[in-house]
């Protein structure tokens, strides 16, 4: 029988003998194995970070079409609103056309401007006093017929 100083022993650490191969070939795979879980860890730890990442692309891709569609919502009231204004005015132009008849006729107007309108009335207010009905109060509706002839012969002068 070998006495164990014979297979390599010193204490109690075998340093020959028949596994000393073996005992190699293992060292250097748990090496490579050590290597691989350390990589894999890393990779791991990559992954995660990437995936992060993705998320936060991910987000502000749907941050962006929210602003998109908040940017055609806005654009598409602006363009109904401002139809809504064309139509608006165009009816308004409509309506003035037909209160001032053809357009000729606008030369023949005697009140073409507000001073025109404030001598007229005030001829008004003198004639009025002169026959003695100067006690009484223009009526808010004259006044407003007088305004609204005024407006609508300068209207045509705003439109075109």
């Amino acid at each position: 029988m070998a006495r164990p100083q014979d297979l390599g022993v010193t204490g109690n650490v075998v340093t020959g003998g028949p596994w000393a191969t073996r005992d190699a070939y293992i060292a250097e795979t748990a090496v490579a194995l050590d290597r691989l879980a350390a990589k894999l860890e890393r990779l791991e730890r990559r992954e995660e970070a990437l995936a992060k990442r993705v998320e936060e692309l991910t987000d502000h891709a749907h941050q962006a079409t929210r602003f998109q569609a908040l940017a055609e919502s806005l654009r598409n009231a602006r363009d109904y609103k401002l139809d809504e204004v064309f139509r608006m005015v165009r009816d308004v132009r409509g309506r003035v056309d037909a209160m001032e008849g053809p357009r000729a006729a606008f030369n023949t107007l005697t009140h073409k401007t507000f001073a025109s309108v404030d001598r007229t009335l005030a001829e008004l207010s003198a004639e009025r006093a002169e026959t003695g009905f100067g006690s009484l109060q223009p009526s808010g509706l004259m006044v407003g017929f007088l305004a609204a002839v005024a407006l609508a012969s300068l209207a045509g002068v705003v439109f075109f």
